[in-house]
Protein backbone atom coordinates (compact mmCIF):
# COMPACT_ATOMS: atom_id res chain seq x y z
CA UNK A 1 0.00 0.00 0.00
CA UNK A 2 1.33 3.32 -1.05
CA UNK A 3 1.27 6.36 1.48
CA UNK A 4 -1.16 9.15 0.87
CA UNK A 5 0.90 12.55 0.43
CA UNK A 6 1.74 14.24 3.41
CA UNK A 7 -0.49 17.10 3.12
CA UNK A 8 0.30 18.62 6.52
CA UNK A 9 3.61 20.90 7.34
CA UNK A 10 7.02 19.54 6.97
CA UNK A 11 9.79 20.17 9.50
CA UNK A 12 13.18 20.36 8.19
CA UNK A 13 15.83 20.13 10.30
CA UNK A 14 19.24 21.26 9.37
CA UNK A 15 21.83 19.93 11.96
CA UNK A 16 25.39 21.74 11.90
CA UNK A 17 28.49 21.13 14.26
CA UNK A 18 31.02 23.77 14.41
CA UNK A 19 33.56 25.11 17.09
CA UNK A 20 32.15 27.66 19.03
CA UNK A 21 34.65 30.25 17.04
CA UNK A 22 33.31 30.01 13.85
CA UNK A 23 29.63 29.73 15.02
CA UNK A 24 28.71 33.67 14.36
CA UNK A 25 30.04 33.63 10.62
CA UNK A 26 27.91 30.06 10.57
CA UNK A 27 24.25 32.11 11.50
CA UNK A 28 25.39 35.18 9.06
CA UNK A 29 25.88 32.79 6.24
CA UNK A 30 22.47 31.09 7.49
CA UNK A 31 20.37 34.48 7.95
CA UNK A 32 22.02 35.05 4.34
CA UNK A 33 20.56 31.99 3.10
CA UNK A 34 17.35 32.55 5.05
CA UNK A 35 15.76 34.98 2.27
CA UNK A 36 16.75 32.96 -0.91
CA UNK A 37 15.09 29.82 1.00
CA UNK A 38 11.84 31.77 1.90
CA UNK A 39 11.53 32.17 -2.17
CA UNK A 40 11.55 28.28 -2.49
CA UNK A 41 9.10 28.07 0.02
CA UNK A 42 11.15 27.42 3.04
CA UNK A 43 9.65 29.67 6.10
CA UNK A 44 12.29 30.16 8.96
CA UNK A 45 10.78 28.98 12.16
CA UNK A 46 14.20 28.90 14.76
CA UNK A 47 17.60 29.11 15.82
CA UNK A 48 19.10 26.38 18.96
CA UNK A 49 23.11 25.81 20.24
CA UNK A 50 23.58 23.08 22.31
CA UNK A 51 25.32 22.72 24.45
CA UNK A 52 24.19 26.23 26.00
CA UNK A 53 28.28 27.00 26.38
CA UNK A 54 31.17 27.47 23.89
CA UNK A 55 33.83 24.88 24.43
CA UNK A 56 37.43 25.35 23.52
CA UNK A 57 38.19 21.93 22.25
CA UNK A 58 34.88 20.76 20.52
CA UNK A 59 32.37 22.01 18.24
CA UNK A 60 28.87 23.09 19.17
CA UNK A 61 25.91 22.09 17.21
CA UNK A 62 23.73 24.92 15.67
CA UNK A 63 20.07 23.63 15.00
CA UNK A 64 18.34 25.49 12.68
CA UNK A 65 14.24 24.53 12.18
CA UNK A 66 12.50 26.11 8.53
CA UNK A 67 8.66 24.31 7.47
CA UNK A 68 7.59 22.99 4.38
CA UNK A 69 3.68 23.05 3.59
CA UNK A 70 3.79 20.19 2.22
CA UNK A 71 5.16 17.05 -0.32
CA UNK A 72 4.47 19.09 -3.39
CA UNK A 73 5.99 21.83 -1.49
CA UNK A 74 9.23 19.69 -0.99
CA UNK A 75 9.57 19.10 -4.83
CA UNK A 76 9.61 22.44 -5.11
CA UNK A 77 11.64 23.65 -2.91
CA UNK A 78 14.07 21.01 -4.54
CA UNK A 79 13.95 22.00 -8.26
CA UNK A 80 14.77 25.51 -7.50
CA UNK A 81 17.86 24.17 -5.03
CA UNK A 82 19.88 24.00 -8.78
CA UNK A 83 20.17 27.97 -8.11
CA UNK A 84 24.06 28.66 -8.24
CA UNK A 85 23.63 30.90 -4.88
CA UNK A 86 22.39 27.11 -3.47
CA UNK A 87 25.89 25.82 -4.03
CA UNK A 88 27.89 28.50 -3.18
CA UNK A 89 25.82 28.87 0.44
CA UNK A 90 26.59 25.43 0.86
CA UNK A 91 29.82 25.20 -0.20
CA UNK A 92 31.05 28.40 2.11
CA UNK A 93 29.36 26.22 4.95
CA UNK A 94 31.51 23.01 4.08
CA UNK A 95 34.23 25.27 4.37
CA UNK A 96 33.47 25.74 7.74
CA UNK A 97 31.62 23.20 9.74
CA UNK A 98 32.32 19.80 11.20
CA UNK A 99 29.96 18.13 10.17
CA UNK A 100 26.29 19.08 8.50
CA UNK A 101 22.83 17.01 7.99
CA UNK A 102 19.38 17.62 7.13
CA UNK A 103 16.31 15.81 8.43
CA UNK A 104 12.29 15.91 7.81
CA UNK A 105 10.14 15.52 10.57
CA UNK A 106 6.18 15.31 10.45
CA UNK A 107 3.75 14.21 12.72
CA UNK A 108 2.60 10.78 13.81
CA UNK A 109 -0.23 10.68 11.97
CA UNK A 110 1.50 12.04 8.66
CA UNK A 111 4.14 8.67 8.74
CA UNK A 112 3.66 5.68 6.40
CA UNK A 113 2.19 2.38 6.66
CA UNK A 114 5.04 -0.30 7.35
CA UNK A 115 6.49 -1.52 4.16
CA UNK A 116 5.93 -4.70 2.52
CA UNK A 117 8.01 -7.44 2.11
CA UNK A 118 9.21 -7.69 -1.13
CA UNK A 119 11.85 -10.72 -1.41
CA UNK A 120 9.23 -12.73 -2.95
CA UNK A 121 9.26 -10.70 -5.64
CA UNK A 122 13.03 -10.83 -5.91
CA UNK A 123 14.48 -11.95 -9.58
CA UNK A 124 17.72 -12.47 -11.71
CA UNK A 125 17.79 -11.83 -14.94
CA UNK A 126 19.70 -14.35 -17.43
CA UNK A 127 19.48 -12.73 -20.42
CA UNK A 128 21.75 -9.67 -21.25
CA UNK A 129 20.42 -6.27 -21.49
CA UNK A 130 21.44 -2.74 -22.83
CA UNK A 131 19.64 0.36 -23.05
CA UNK A 132 20.21 3.86 -24.66
CA UNK A 133 19.07 7.22 -24.38
CA UNK A 134 18.96 8.74 -28.51
CA UNK A 135 19.34 12.57 -28.09
CA UNK A 136 17.90 13.91 -31.35
CA UNK A 137 18.51 18.09 -32.04
CA UNK A 138 17.02 20.00 -30.09
CA UNK A 139 13.25 20.86 -31.61
CA UNK A 140 13.97 17.73 -33.95
CA UNK A 141 10.24 16.90 -35.10
CA UNK A 142 7.90 13.72 -35.88
CA UNK A 143 9.84 13.89 -39.47
CA UNK A 144 13.52 13.57 -37.66
CA UNK A 145 11.80 11.02 -34.89
CA UNK A 146 10.07 8.51 -37.49
CA UNK A 147 13.20 8.56 -39.60
CA UNK A 148 15.44 7.15 -37.05
CA UNK A 149 12.46 4.76 -35.51
CA UNK A 150 11.80 3.66 -38.97
CA UNK A 151 15.81 2.29 -39.07
CA UNK A 152 16.09 1.04 -36.16
CA UNK A 153 12.87 -0.72 -36.66
CA UNK A 154 15.10 -3.26 -38.42
CA UNK A 155 17.65 -4.20 -34.82
CA UNK A 156 14.72 -6.83 -34.49
CA UNK A 157 16.79 -8.83 -37.60
CA UNK A 158 20.03 -8.34 -35.73
CA UNK A 159 21.59 -11.84 -35.40
CA UNK A 160 20.58 -13.67 -31.98
CA UNK A 161 18.92 -10.52 -30.81
CA UNK A 162 15.67 -11.71 -28.92
CA UNK A 163 14.02 -8.09 -28.65
CA UNK A 164 14.31 -4.72 -29.32
CA UNK A 165 12.24 -2.30 -28.21
CA UNK A 166 12.05 1.85 -29.05
CA UNK A 167 10.06 4.04 -27.12
CA UNK A 168 9.55 8.13 -27.58
CA UNK A 169 10.03 9.42 -24.60
CA UNK A 170 7.09 11.44 -23.00
CA UNK A 171 8.77 14.42 -22.01
CA UNK A 172 12.57 14.37 -23.75
CA UNK A 173 15.06 17.03 -22.91
CA UNK A 174 13.49 17.05 -18.98
CA UNK A 175 16.15 16.12 -16.39
CA UNK A 176 18.04 14.69 -18.88
CA UNK A 177 16.19 12.39 -20.97
CA UNK A 178 16.73 11.60 -24.66
CA UNK A 179 14.31 11.74 -27.44
CA UNK A 180 13.62 7.54 -27.31
CA UNK A 181 14.53 4.84 -25.08
CA UNK A 182 15.85 1.82 -27.02
CA UNK A 183 15.89 -1.62 -25.12
CA UNK A 184 17.87 -4.38 -26.62
CA UNK A 185 17.64 -8.27 -25.34
CA UNK A 186 20.14 -10.63 -26.20
CA UNK A 187 20.71 -14.22 -24.59
CA UNK A 188 23.79 -13.74 -23.31
CA UNK A 189 26.89 -10.72 -23.72
CA UNK A 190 28.93 -12.35 -26.23
CA UNK A 191 25.82 -12.62 -28.84
CA UNK A 192 25.40 -8.73 -28.49
CA UNK A 193 29.18 -8.62 -29.15
CA UNK A 194 28.40 -10.82 -32.38
CA UNK A 195 25.28 -8.84 -33.49
CA UNK A 196 27.45 -5.81 -33.25
CA UNK A 197 29.70 -7.04 -36.06
CA UNK A 198 26.56 -7.86 -38.28
CA UNK A 199 26.68 -5.87 -41.77
CA UNK A 200 23.40 -5.03 -40.27
CA UNK A 201 24.25 -2.83 -37.31
CA UNK A 202 27.55 -1.59 -39.08
CA UNK A 203 26.31 -0.79 -42.53
CA UNK A 204 22.43 0.45 -41.30
CA UNK A 205 21.91 0.91 -37.25
CA UNK A 206 25.03 2.42 -36.84
CA UNK A 207 24.99 5.38 -39.03
CA UNK A 208 21.77 6.04 -38.61
CA UNK A 209 22.33 6.70 -35.10
CA UNK A 210 25.46 8.65 -36.00
CA UNK A 211 23.36 10.49 -38.70
CA UNK A 212 20.72 11.28 -36.57
CA UNK A 213 21.71 11.78 -33.15
CA UNK A 214 23.57 14.67 -31.14
CA UNK A 215 24.98 12.01 -28.45
CA UNK A 216 23.58 8.81 -27.02
CA UNK A 217 24.04 6.97 -24.10
CA UNK A 218 24.38 2.98 -24.47
CA UNK A 219 24.84 1.21 -21.29
CA UNK A 220 25.10 -2.61 -20.76
CA UNK A 221 23.41 -3.84 -17.39
CA UNK A 222 24.89 -5.78 -14.72
CA UNK A 223 21.98 -6.56 -12.16
CA UNK A 224 22.66 -5.30 -8.92
CA UNK A 225 18.97 -6.63 -7.86
CA UNK A 226 15.46 -6.89 -9.59
CA UNK A 227 11.88 -8.05 -8.70
CA UNK A 228 8.70 -8.58 -10.59
CA UNK A 229 5.44 -8.06 -8.98
CA UNK A 230 3.66 -8.07 -12.16
CA UNK A 231 5.80 -9.60 -14.66
CA UNK A 232 2.93 -9.86 -17.14
CA UNK A 233 1.98 -6.46 -17.32
CA UNK A 234 0.88 -4.62 -20.47
CA UNK A 235 0.11 -0.99 -21.45
CA UNK A 236 1.91 0.77 -18.68
CA UNK A 237 5.12 2.94 -18.00
CA UNK A 238 8.47 2.48 -17.90
CA UNK A 239 10.81 4.73 -16.10
CA UNK A 240 14.48 4.58 -16.68
CA UNK A 241 17.44 6.72 -14.61
CA UNK A 242 20.72 6.96 -14.74
CA UNK A 243 22.50 7.98 -12.35
CA UNK A 244 26.68 9.00 -11.79
CA UNK A 245 28.20 8.98 -8.42
CA UNK A 246 30.08 11.56 -7.38
CA UNK A 247 34.29 11.26 -6.72
CA UNK A 248 35.31 9.72 -3.38
CA UNK A 249 32.40 7.97 -2.93
CA UNK A 250 33.15 4.94 -0.38
CA UNK A 251 32.07 1.65 -1.01
CA UNK A 252 29.98 1.81 2.55
CA UNK A 253 27.88 4.90 1.15
CA UNK A 254 27.77 2.99 -2.78
CA UNK A 255 26.28 -0.26 -0.84
CA UNK A 256 23.68 1.88 1.36
CA UNK A 257 22.87 3.60 -2.10
CA UNK A 258 21.66 0.77 -3.66
CA UNK A 259 20.27 -0.93 -0.67
CA UNK A 260 18.00 2.05 -0.03
CA UNK A 261 16.97 2.03 -3.88
CA UNK A 262 15.60 -1.56 -3.93
CA UNK A 263 13.83 -1.22 -0.79
CA UNK A 264 11.90 1.40 -2.66
CA UNK A 265 9.45 -1.33 -4.00
CA UNK A 266 9.37 -2.42 -0.41
CA UNK A 267 7.42 1.04 0.42
CA UNK A 268 5.69 1.85 -2.95
CA UNK A 269 3.88 -1.05 -4.34
CA UNK A 270 2.91 1.16 -7.51
CA UNK A 271 6.25 -0.34 -8.78
CA UNK A 272 5.10 -3.27 -10.30
CA UNK A 273 8.70 -4.61 -11.78
CA UNK A 274 12.13 -2.76 -10.93
CA UNK A 275 15.80 -3.71 -11.62
CA UNK A 276 19.03 -1.63 -10.85
CA UNK A 277 22.08 -1.89 -12.64
CA UNK A 278 25.88 -1.33 -12.43
CA UNK A 279 26.09 0.66 -15.96
CA UNK A 280 28.51 -0.55 -18.21
CA UNK A 281 29.26 1.71 -21.12
CA UNK A 282 29.38 0.06 -24.59
CA UNK A 283 31.61 0.17 -27.34
CA UNK A 284 28.92 2.24 -29.45
CA UNK A 285 28.52 5.18 -26.38
CA UNK A 286 28.92 8.59 -26.88
CA UNK A 287 27.67 9.88 -23.45
CA UNK A 288 28.26 13.53 -23.47
CA UNK A 289 30.04 14.20 -19.88
CA UNK A 290 30.95 11.88 -17.36
CA UNK A 291 30.07 8.09 -17.71
CA UNK A 292 26.69 7.19 -16.05
CA UNK A 293 27.51 4.43 -13.01
CA UNK A 294 23.90 3.18 -12.24
CA UNK A 295 21.01 2.63 -14.30
CA UNK A 296 17.80 2.36 -11.98
CA UNK A 297 14.63 1.14 -13.93
CA UNK A 298 11.00 0.43 -13.14
CA UNK A 299 7.62 -0.61 -14.88
CA UNK A 300 4.18 1.10 -13.12
CA UNK A 301 0.76 -0.26 -14.44
CA UNK A 302 0.14 4.01 -15.12
CA UNK A 303 1.49 7.11 -15.15
CA UNK A 304 0.25 8.16 -11.71
CA UNK A 305 2.10 5.63 -10.28
CA UNK A 306 4.83 7.34 -11.29
CA UNK A 307 4.68 10.80 -11.27
CA UNK A 308 1.79 10.68 -7.50
CA UNK A 309 2.56 7.36 -5.45
CA UNK A 310 6.42 7.53 -6.02
CA UNK A 311 7.12 11.06 -6.13
CA UNK A 312 4.87 11.66 -2.63
CA UNK A 313 5.89 8.68 -0.69
CA UNK A 314 8.13 9.64 2.50
CA UNK A 315 10.23 6.88 1.28
CA UNK A 316 11.32 9.01 -1.41
CA UNK A 317 11.62 12.85 -0.60
CA UNK A 318 12.96 12.07 2.91
CA UNK A 319 14.88 9.00 2.55
CA UNK A 320 16.09 8.57 -0.92
CA UNK A 321 16.61 11.60 -1.78
CA UNK A 322 19.45 12.73 -0.08
CA UNK A 323 21.42 10.72 -1.73
CA UNK A 324 21.24 13.04 -4.97
CA UNK A 325 20.51 16.29 -2.40
CA UNK A 326 23.70 18.88 -2.09
CA UNK A 327 21.46 20.60 1.25
CA UNK A 328 21.32 17.20 2.92
CA UNK A 329 25.20 16.48 3.93
CA UNK A 330 24.75 12.67 2.58
CA UNK A 331 25.02 13.72 -1.35
CA UNK A 332 26.54 10.80 -3.31
CA UNK A 333 24.78 11.06 -6.80
CA UNK A 334 25.66 13.78 -8.90
CA UNK A 335 22.67 16.49 -9.82
CA UNK A 336 23.07 15.84 -13.23
CA UNK A 337 20.80 12.70 -14.11
CA UNK A 338 18.46 11.27 -16.46
CA UNK A 339 14.93 10.96 -15.88
CA UNK A 340 13.26 9.42 -18.99
CA UNK A 341 10.03 7.66 -18.79
CA UNK A 342 7.85 6.15 -21.88
CA UNK A 343 4.90 3.81 -22.26
CA UNK A 344 5.24 0.12 -22.45
CA UNK A 345 3.84 -2.34 -24.68
CA UNK A 346 4.67 -5.53 -22.02
CA UNK A 347 6.73 -5.68 -19.61
CA UNK A 348 10.25 -7.06 -20.00
CA UNK A 349 13.09 -5.30 -17.69
CA UNK A 350 13.43 -8.59 -15.42
CA UNK A 351 12.95 -10.47 -18.54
Amino acid sequence: MSAAPVSEPIVVQDRFEVFAADLPRLRELVAGYAEGAAARGLTFVEEQVSPPLALADQPVTLWVRWTLPDAGGFWTARAQSHDPAVGVFWGAVDDLVVSRSRHYLVGPDATAPAPEDSEPYAVTPTAWRETAQLYLPHGAGEAELGALAAVLARAVELPGIESAVLCPNFVPNDLGAGHFTWDLVYPDRSSAEVARKSELWTDVLLPALDEHCVSRSALGLETVGAGAREPGLAGGVKRTALFRLLRDVTPEQVEAFARDTLAMPDHIAAIRNWRLSRAIPLEWDATAGEPWTFVWEQEYADLDGLVVDYMVHPHHWAHIDRWFDLESGAQIIDRALCHAFAGLAEAFIVR
